[in-house]
């Protein structure tokens, strides 16, 4: 590792032959040597968290370690603290053996039910006792793609003694095959060899091994296996490949798997290898044509206390679908518009259908299309627009656009010259807003064109027969561009809002959210404010984070933004933002490098410490305690003329 860059040469190696060196060099910044201080609370209200460690032999293993909340915390930027008697999960586990010959590990802090996580790696010692420290060298948080939400209920507050044997083996039995063929989330571990120069012989050294912990995910059956080789997809991230760099040097892995459902953990360990440029008809790595393959050497299976249950909520919205071999030559479409209906003032709706007239791919509720556009000026854009129709109609897509005068020029340039007849491409519909799960009753709640994916969830919901309710708030009669088609399909199971109509009910969530079950699951669409106002509340009224379901279209230019200065404290030197630009728009046009990946506000890669100023957040990721010290520079601003950045 060198002092211009936090990676190691596997690492940049991996970056360059990936041809994302560039991106992983500007999502490099995010990574330091001490734990954001917003992060801190998160490490303490956790139930589990992973470690990666080395045995003896130079073998890399997983351990997945449950407990008490309280059993892993933070009490300052650079460390982490272990009680391994609040740990419920921890009996004859490798980790506590591996670390005494080797005291690099990697953790990763992940909370399954929000998606949210964090990794660390560092040194662990034993303070004496039963309690360990992890001295903190790199941390750095993770975005929430790939991750299947789960909540954990430890039903027994005492700490309990696993009495459990583990079984030890090095040929994968049946039972453990189909629990991998199954699986639909993997936590692994890696290592680096870190060098240090022998000042007498003046020659490098290799004296240890760095760990490090991570997570894959995909549907059940993502993972391939084969006698004893799996074979794992690696689908697009952060561009760090931290993974993937440290097998390029260090060819030692291990891997977690959990059967959520039986309470059983098994541990793989053994030598694993990149491959490129594969064959991939069904489209497993979602285009990136990578993969890497690990040949299992021995495992270690172990029962879990049966105190410990999880919850399953929903898969990632992210997660590749497997294309089915007729779809497998098919990557694009080209769309016919049919035709054009005036909906409001605002708000157009188009009916695509396949310029063959063959019928379309088809989609689930939730699900948005993907268009590729060229403006007048000649840019290629790329907009994402929410599919309204049914999903059980594959004759056509129907999408609807409001016009944004003050927006990026996509919806201007759809209005403007989409009519009749006009040609246009797409790519296949995806879906990161899926209605799932489905309980005894649901709730949808729509706010302005935040409709638009909700009325496909409607039209499921009808043609399933199922119990739901559903709240449309726009500001007023005029603007509610799909009044008629809500109570046609809805009937008495809908009710409307108009928050600028004197005497009209006006939407209240704290309302609706105190009347229903605790089994039932809210999806929300709209404005950035509702979804932060419906999350507070979900705070308030103690539900599971895991029952709220949003899609943010992102936070739109506001006519009362203003131009702001941005001081750099690591940078130096101010940017000047401009009214209809983000803060993260400005410091990519200036130079500056910063990480980034969704530019909505959802992913948190670009949240950054604030030294000076107060913000007007306009993100759906930072909690609350979060926000009292960083902000995300891609969608939020300041509230006043200035704002001092740790950039």
């Amino acid at each position: 590792m060198n002092n211009h860059t936090p990676f190691h040469k596997g690492e940049l190696k991996v970056q360059r032959l990936a041809g994302e060196a560039a991106i992983g060099q500007r999502n490099g910044s995010v990574i330091r040597n001490l734990i954001i201080p917003g992060a801190i609370p998160f490490i303490a209200q956790q139930n589990m968290v992973v470690v990666s460690s080395l045995d003896d032999n130079g073998k890399v293993w997983v351990s997945v370690l449950v407990g008490n909340t309280g059993f892993i915390c933070a009490p300052d930027t650079r460390s982490m603290l272990i009680d391994k008697t609040q740990i419920i999960s921890h009996f004859g586990d490798p980790l506590w053996e591996n670390i005494k010959s080797n005291p690099q590990v990697g953790v990763l802090v992940i909370e399954l039910s929000t998606r949210r996580r964090l990794r660390v790696n560092g040194r662990i010692q034993q303070l004496g006792g039963t309690n360990f420290e992890i001295v903190v060298e790199q941390a750095f948080p993770n975005c929430p793609k790939y991750i299947q939400r789960r909540s954990i209920n430890i039903s027994d507050a005492e700490t309990v003694k696993q009495t459990a044997i583990p079984k030890f083996g090095t040929k994968l039995k049946p039972h453990q095959i189909e629990l991998i063929r199954n699986a639909d989330s993997i936590f692994v571990g890696s290592a680096s060899l870190i060098e240090t120069t022998d000042a007498v012989n003046n020659s490098n050294q290799i004296t240890q091994h760095g760990g490090d912990a991570s997570h894959r995910g995909g549907f059940p059956g993502f993972i391939d296996i084969k006698g004893q080789y799996l074979r794992i997809p690696d689908y697009k991230g952060n561009s760090m490949f931290n993974t993937l760099g440290n097998i390029e040097v260090y060819s030692f892995v291990g891997i977690a798997v959990i059967d959520f459902n039986r309470r059983t953990m098994l541990q793989l360990s053994g030598k694993a290898r990149i491959l490129w440029d594969q064959d991939d008809p069904k489209d497993k790595s979602s285009g990136t044509k990578r993969f890497w393959e690990m040949f299992v050497e021995s495992w270690q299976e172990t029962p879990m206390p049966e105190t410990i249950n999880w919850h399953f909520h929903d898969y990632s919205p992210h997660n590749p679908r497997e294309k089915k071999l007729q779809e497998t030559s098919l990557d694009s479409l080209i769309l016919n518009v049919e035709n054009v209906t005036v909906k409001s003032h605002h708000i157009k709706q188009f009916r695509l259908t396949a310029q063959d007239g063959n019928l379309l791919p088809a989609c689930e509720p939730g699900a948005h299309l993907p268009l590729q556009l060229t403006l007048p000026t000649g840019d290629k854009i790329e907009r994402c627009y929410s599919i309204l129709s049914s999903s059980n109609e594959n004759r056509f897509y129907e999408i609807a656009v409001r016009r944004e005068p003050d927006g990026r020029g996509g919806s201007n340039f759809i209005h403007d010259h989409l009519r009749a007849g006009t040609l246009i491409n797409a790519k296949l519909p995806r879906n990161e807003f899926p209605l799932f799960p489905l309980g005894q009753h649901t709730v949808l709640v729509a706010g302005g064109i935040g409709i638009t994916p909700i009325l496909s969830m409607v039209n499921e919901l009808v043609h399933k027969k199922s119990s739901f309710e559903i709240h449309y708030s726009a500001r007023t009669k005029q603007t509610m561009g799909f009044l008629d088609q809500v109570k046609d399909l809805a009937g008495d199971r809908a009710r409307l809002y108009f928050s600028k109509e004197p005497g009209q009910k006006k939407l209240d969530l704290k309302v609706i959210m105190n009347s229903v079950n605790p089994n039932t699951h809210l999806f929300i669409c709209g404005p950035v404010g509702m979804i932060e106002a419906a999350r507070n509340l979900a705070d308030e009224l103690n539900w599971d984070p895991a029952r709220i379901h949003f899609e943010s279209f992102g936070a739109s230019p506001s006519t009362k933004d203003r131009s702001i200065k941005v001081k750099l404290v690591k940078s130096g030197g101010t940017v000047k933002v401009k009214p209809t630009q983000s803060i993260l728009d400005a410091l990519i046009e200036a130079n500056i490098s910063v990480p980034y990946d969704c530019k909505r506000g959802e992913c948190g890669m670009c949240a950054t410490n604030v030294i000076k100023g107060e913000v007007e957040h306009r993100d759906v990721f930072l909690n609350k305690q979060e926000r009292t010290q960083q902000m995300c520079i891609c969608v939020s601003r300041a509230k006043g003329e200035a704002l001092t950045l740790d950039i």
